[in-house]
């Protein structure tokens, strides 16, 4: 969960103007891994926060590739 919070940390303040959508999803995956973890479900719980460092990773990219293109 760790490096997904890391992620998400880097990937906000670039990403809320240039790819909000996908750091959206981010987020909510993020808030689905907590979740599952409160419900002892460790499995799921890994696997969303997995997704969620993947897509927090995803719109920092989106953002740095927008944000170099209209500078």
């Amino acid at each position: 969960m760790s490096a997904a919070r890391f992620a998400l940390d880097q990937a906000q303040p670039l990403a809320r103007t240039y790819a909000a959508p996908e750091l959206a999803a981010a987020k909510a995956k993020l808030a689905q891994a907590e979740q599952a973890l409160a419900h002892d479900e460790p499995s799921r719980a890994r696997r969303l926060a997995e997704e969620a460092e993947i897509d927090a990773r995803m719109a920092w990219a989106l953002a740095e590739n927008e944000r170099s293109r209209h500078p």
